[in-house]
């Protein structure tokens, strides 16, 4: 008998022993089962800036974690040697029971918990363990990425995730020709996400062999339909299958201002020695002074989420 996994808007229709594209999801007997449950290919603390997110909890750690595995198969994947299955074999695993999970935050001095490196759609039900496991201790959750959800993933997520950073890596006919994938789903993930509750934050990786400016206008603009607050733009090094030359920085700077253009009111620079601090989008007040210091911290007391100068609303949560 086949059945079909929703875990992404791929909906793979597995027969016994089949696997889906994703490599981690098999039927097996009968059950779909998620391949090495709760064996981590990654674990670390890192400054929750690095997700990235920059209006949640900024300056705190973070627990990060991942199992193995992805849904996409993009040519320039940064995390191939945990997301691809041709190097599934070469890596080592650690068995990490979900409860243990908050108990390593806490020790830590993190008051989050971050899926994260690989795809975390794929494992989702063991995420889904460790996020429930987190509530209970009163630990934020954050989820980074592909964004290519199934509507079933949204309704399971939405109550456990409190901050999502999600890729959105190029227009359609890029994600066919670079990722094996599809715009669509992620563009209906963010218009459920970006209204709320959970803070959302955007990542796209620019190429700039790739990405030209009006098709950065373009996604911008459709971005900013959509509710985001927040975009990253990373510049792109070359990586895994893809040998195209590293985004240069001058050219990461006028994709920075044509991205400002869109009306996104919090945009920044990755992957970059570009400035990276928080401005009030009303008044320009200096809220948050620029990461890329040596010690960087708040400008301007941001608890209550308002500008100090002109109180308009500031995008975040900025208190654990």
């Amino acid at each position: 008998m086949k059945l079909q996994c929703d875990f992404c808007w791929r909906h793979c229709l597995l027969g016994e022993g089949e696997r889906g594209i994703c490599s981690v999801r098999e039927n097996r007997k009968g059950t779909l089962v998620t391949r090495s449950y709760g064996e981590l290919v990654a674990l670390a603390v890192d400054p929750v800036e690095k997700k990235p997110l920059y209006h949640f909890l900024p300056f705190t750690k973070t627990l990060s974690l991942a199992m193995f595995g992805c849904n996409l198969s993009c040519s320039f994947c940064q995390n191939h040697q945990i997301s691809q299955p041709e190097y599934e074999g070469e890596i080592s695993y650690r068995s990490v029971d979900a409860r243990q999970i908050p108990l390593m935050a806490i020790e830590q001095g993190c008051p989050s918990v971050s899926f994260t490196y690989s795809e975390p759609l794929v494992w989702q039900d063991y995420m889904i363990e460790v996020a429930d496991a987190c509530k209970k201790a009163s630990l934020a959750t954050i989820m980074v990425t592909n964004g290519t959800f199934s509507e079933e993933a949204l309704v399971r997520l939405t109550p456990v995730i409190d901050a999502f950073n999600i890729d959105v890596k190029g227009d359609e006919q890029f994600y066919r020709d670079m990722c094996n994938g599809s715009l669509k789903p992620v563009l209906r993930g963010l218009e459920v996400l970006a209204k709320g509750p959970a803070h959302v934050e955007v990542t796209t990786m620019v190429m700039e062999s790739r990405h030209s400016l009006e098709a950065i206008r373009s996604m911008g603009n459709r971005l900013a339909d959509l509710g985001v607050q927040v975009w990253h733009l990373s510049r792109y090094f070359p990586r895994y299958l893809c040998n195209d030359p590293a985004t240069s920085e001058a050219y990461l700077e006028e994709v920075l201002s044509v991205a400002w253009s869109s009306g996104i009111p919090y945009v920044y620079a990755g992957n970059s020695s570009l400035g990276q601090g928080t401005y009030c989008p009303s008044c320009h007040a200096l809220l948050i002074e620029d990461r890329m210091t040596r010690s960087p911290g708040y400008a301007q007391p941001l608890e209550s989420g308002v500008c100090p100068r002109c109180s308009t609303s500031i995008y975040g949560r900025f208190k654990a």
